[in-house]
């Protein structure tokens, strides 16, 4: 398993690297590609471009305004935080409605993005300046206030956090921080099959699947558990209430 190995000595990465698209409305996955670790995120992102789609990135998206650019002219919307040092220039301040100011948006307005030498800033975008929990969120769209309020955008990034959430989800829930597989090939097999049964598991239960859910497939298939036994089980989970969250 040495060339999963993270860092290794020398300019060579030799681990892989999993670029999961998730619906942060309804909650899945809806695509997945492994690649070298050495694989820049950008570019992987580039790839999966479909005219139509909308994109919610965090900061690391943001530091190229000219694949904002490429992903306009794509056919897509997108909500992407960018840095505080974002170089910006406002060209009209809108104004801010009720629900805007509930949301937690202090401002929203059209600049232009980045330096007049830069070659890849954008002439007009529109920027929604949030209260975040430490510190204001910066966020760029493509959308004007006519078709995507501010306080919409906020509340469109917040839900950014499901990606989070999912990767945390598929680690401890489904068992994949340790690899069975020797090979890249084999560990991206793995994933696929893991993402693969957590979609049916989801589709059965109409609900994210438990490591409760997990267990009892995992003992049917060792032996342990009968498939009545299995299927009672997975009908008891379903039918469990879901846990209240504590305050």
């Amino acid at each position: 398993m040495a060339w999963a190995f993270w860092r290794t000595q020398g300019p060579h990465q030799f681990a892989v690297r999993l670029h999961v698209a998730v619906h942060v409305l309804e909650d899945v996955p809806v695509r997945a590609q492994v690649t070298p670790g050495s694989c820049c995120e950008r570019k992987a992102w580039r790839k999966k471009w479909q005219p139509g789609d909308a994109y919610i990135g965090d900061r690391y998206f943001g530091e190229d305004y000219g694949l904002l650019a490429e992903l306009a002219k794509k056919g897509c919307s997108y909500v992407i935080r960018l840095r505080q040092s974002a170089v910006v220039q406002v060209l009209e301040e809108l104004p801010l409605s009720a629900e805007d100011q509930a949301q937690g948006v202090l401002r929203h307005a059209w600049v232009r993005l980045g330096h007049a030498k830069n070659p890849h800033a954008l002439e007009r975008v529109r920027l929604v300046w949030v209260r975040g929990p430490t510190e204001v969120l910066v966020l760029a769209t493509n959308h004007g206030p006519d078709s995507l309020s501010a306080g919409l955008v906020s509340q469109l990034y917040r839900q950014r956090w499901q990606v989070e959430l999912f990767f945390r989800w598929i680690k401890c829930v489904l068992g994949c921080r340790h690899w069975l597989a020797e090979s890249p090939e084999g560990v991206a097999i793995q994933i696929h099959l893991a993402l693969i049964a957590a979609l049916l598991l989801q589709l059965y239960t109409g609900q994210r699947p438990t490591r409760r859910m997990l267990e009892l497939i995992q003992f049917y298939l060792l032996g342990a558990a009968t498939l009545e036994d299995m299927e009672q089980g997975l009908a008891r989970e379903k039918a469990r209430p879901k846990r209240k969250k504590k305050k």
